[in-house]
C-alpha cells in the first residue's frame, strides 16, 4: 500500500500548482550586506493584484540562524513603492545564514531567498566588541552551511572526462534496486517522502532515465532549454511541467515533469557553477556535482554537492546526530576500470517551494565513456 502524503506538505504543494488564483507575491532583494555587526537589508515586493489594502498588511520575514543554531527573527513594513530599507545591529556572529520571506496578513506567499553573511567581532584588551571586515556571499540554503573540504579530490585522482551513462533505475519484484535514481527524505523523523507518480514498487524512489546525451558530461555544461517550463502563469512567470532532457528524460513528481540540468550559472540562486569533477583513485570516486539541479513546476532547486558557495549546507533543528545526514554530503562512489561501471552517491540540501528543508538522495549508476 502506497504511504499518504503528509497534509502539511500537500497543501504546501497546493500553493505551489498552477491552479493558484493569483500569482504569489515577488521579493527581490537589493541590498544584504553586513559591516561588523550591523546588518543592512533592502529590497521591494512585488503583490499580487486585484487585492485592495495589501501593502498595508505585508511585512518582509527575516531569520538569522548562526552555526551553532541560534536564531533571531525580525520583520520589516513596506513603504508607498513597496520597498524596504532596514538597519539592524545583530548579537550573532560568525557566518550567519539570512533567510527572508514575504507575508501578507500573516500568511507567506512567494518564494523564500537566502543569502550568507559573515559578521565579525574585534578582540580589544581581551573583550569583544563589533566590528572587523565582512564577506557577503548568495547561499542556497537557509540552514548553517559548514565549509567545504578545500581539497575533495585526494592527491594522485585521475579526473574522468566524459560521459557518465546512465542505467535507467528499476525494481524488480524481489525489490532490489538497480539503475539510477532520486529520493527525497526530510520532516521530524528524516524519513522518505513517497511519490504516487513513482513506478517503482517503493514509492519512495523515483526512477532516473537517461536523457539525450546519456547521462551527465564532465566536460560540458548542459543547460535547460529556452522556454524551460511548459506553461506560464498570468503574471508571465514559468510554471508546469519542466522541458530540460539531456541529462535525464522528465520524470513525474507530484503531477509535475521534473528535469535535471548544469549551467555555468546556477539557476536558482545566480551564481557560478563550476563543471561537475569527478575523479578516481584506488576505485574510489571523488569530487564535486555543485552544478546539478533539479527544475520542476517553474521552480528551480540546485541539488549539487557542494553547494554554489562551496559549502555543505547543513539543516537546523533536528536532532543533532542527524544534521549532517539531513544536509548535503559529497559525493562519493566506486568505479571499475575494466568494465567502465561506475556507482556515484551524494544528498544536498533542498532550499524554497513546497520541499523545504527536505534532503535529495541521488544515485547514479551507469558505464563511463571517455570523451573523444
Amino acid at each position: 500500500m502506497r504511504s499518504v502524503v503528509p497534509l502539511v506538505l500537500l497543501a504546501a504543494l497546493a500553493v505551489a500548482t498552477p491552479a493558484v488564483a493569483s500569482a504569489p507575491a515577488k521579493l527581490t532583494l537589493t541590498q544584504a550586506k553586513a559591516s561588523g555587526q550591523k546588518l543592512t537589508l533592502a529590497g521591494r515586493v512585488t503583490l499580487p493584484r486585484g487585492k485592495a489594502g495589501q501593502r498595508a498588511r505585508t511585512r518582509v520575514a527575516f531569520t538569522l540562524t548562526d552555526a551553532r543554531r541560534k536564531r533571531e527573527r525580525f520583520s520589516v513594513k513596506l513603504d508607498a513603492k513597496r520597498a524596504f530599507k532596514l538597519t539592524r545591529t545583530t548579537k550573532l556572529t560568525g557566518r550567519l545564514a539570512l533567510s527572508a520571506r514575504v507575508t501578507i496578513a500573516g500568511r507567506a506567499s512567494g518564494k523564500a531567498l537566502a543569502r550568507t553573511l559573515t559578521t565579525k567581532a574585534t578582540r580589544t584588551g581581551g573583550t569583544t566588541t563589533p566590528g572587523g571586515g565582512t564577506t557577503t556571499t548568495p547561499a542556497p540554503g537557509a540552514g548553517p552551511a559548514t565549509p567545504a573540504d578545500p581539497s575533495p579530490t585526494p592527491a594522485g585522482a585521475t579526473p574522468l572526462k566524459g560521459l557518465f551513462k546512465l542505467d535507467a533505475g528499476a525494481q524488480a519484484t524481489s525489490g532490489r534496486l538497480s539503475g539510477s535514481w532520486f529520493r527525497m527524505l526530510g520532516g521530524a523523523a528524516f524519513s522518505p517522502l513517497p511519490n504516487g507518480d513513482s513506478p517503482l514498487l517503493d514509492t519512495t524512489y523515483t526512477p532516473l532515465r537517461p536523457g539525450s546525451d546519456g547521462g551527465l558530461s564532465t566536460v560540458a555544461f548542459q543547460p535547460p532549454p529556452s522556454p524551460a517550463f511548459a506553461r506560464r502563469n498570468p503574471d508571465g512567470s514559468p510554471t508546469g511541467n519542466a522541458l530540460a532532457a539531456r541529462v535525464t528524460q522528465p520524470q513525474t513528481f507530484f503531477g509535475v515533469h521534473f528535469s535535471i540540468v548544469s549551467d555555468a550559472t546556477d539557476p536558482q540562486t545566480g551564481q557560478a557553477d563550476p563543471l561537475p569533477q569527478i575523479a578516481v583513485k584506488d576505485g574510489r570516486l571523488s569530487g564535486q556535482t555543485t552544478a546539478w539541479a533539479a527544475q520542476w513546476n517553474g521552480q528551480s532547486f540546485n541539488q549539487g554537492a557542494p553547494k554554489p558557495d562551496g559549502s555543505y549546507a547543513g539543516l537546523p533543528g533536528i536532532v543533532p546526530a542527524l544534521d549532517r545526514a539531513a544536509g548535503t554530503v559529497a559525493i562519493s562512489g566506486s568505479y571499475d576500470a575494466a568494465s567502465s561501471r561506475y556507482t556515484l552517491d551524494w544528498q544536498s540540501l533542498i532550499v524554497g517551494g513546497p520541499f523545504d528543508t527536505y534532503t535529495g538522495r541521488w544515485h547514479l549508476e551507469g558505464t563511463f565513456v571517455p570523451a573523444g
